[in-house]
C-alpha cells in the first residue's frame, strides 16, 4: 500500500516527534485481544508534552500539522508518519477504562491510549519510577477515516 502525506511542518518538532514514534514502534509486544477495529485512520494533528517536575503538570512543548496514518490490525498496527517509513508495531491490550479508553501497553510497560470520545490516541512514554508517571506525552488528533480517494 503506497501512502503519501504533504509535509507542512516544522523541521525540529518532525524530527523529535518522529524519533519518539518510531521508538514505540520497536517497543511494543504481542497483544491477546484487539479491541480495535481493523481499519487505517488518518490524524492530522500533533502535540507534545512534557512533565514539569517542580509545578507537577504536563506542558505543552510543541504542536503542528503532522500527517499520520494508523493501520490497526489484529496482532498489530502499522505507522507512517508524514513520508517516512513504515513501521509494524506489535501491542497488547490491557484494558477499557471507566471513561470508554482502550489502554494497551508496550512490552517495556509504556501506553498507549485511545479516547473515542475526544478522538484522540496518546501515546505516553519516558516512565520516571521515582515520580511514578510518564513524563513525555504526544497526542495525535484530527482523526478520520482513511480513504485512499483523497
Amino acid at each position: 500500500m503506497k501512502l503519501t502525506m504533504l509535509t507542512n511542518i516544522n523541521k525540529n518538532f518532525f524530527k523529535m516527534s518522529k524519533n519518539i514514534i518510531f521508538v514505540f514502534a520497536f517497543l511494543i509486544s504481542t497483544f491477546s485481544f484487539s479491541q480495535v477495529d481493523d481499519g487505517t485512520i488518518v490524524s492530522r494533528y500533533m502535540e507534545l508534552y512534557k512533565y514539569n517536575t517542580y509545578t507537577d503538570k504536563f506542558e505543552k512543548s510543541s504542536e503542528d500539522w503532522v500527517n499520520t496514518m494508523i493501520d490497526f490490525q489484529k496482532d498489530y498496527y502499522r505507522i507512517i508518519i508524514e513520508d517516512g517509513e513504515v513501521s509494524k508495531v506489535y501491542w497488547e491490550f490491557s484494558e477499557r477504562d471507566e471513561d470508554g479508553q482502550d489502554i494497551y501497553y508496550t512490552e517495556t510497560e509504556q501506553k498507549f491510549i485511545i479516547n473515542y470520545d475526544e478522538q484522540e490516541i496518546r501515546f505516553y512514554s519516558d516512565y520516571n519510577e521515582y515520580e511514578e508517571i510518564y513524563t513525555q506525552i504526544i497526542i495525535l488528533s484530527k482523526i478520520s477515516k482513511y480513504n485512499p480517494d483523497e
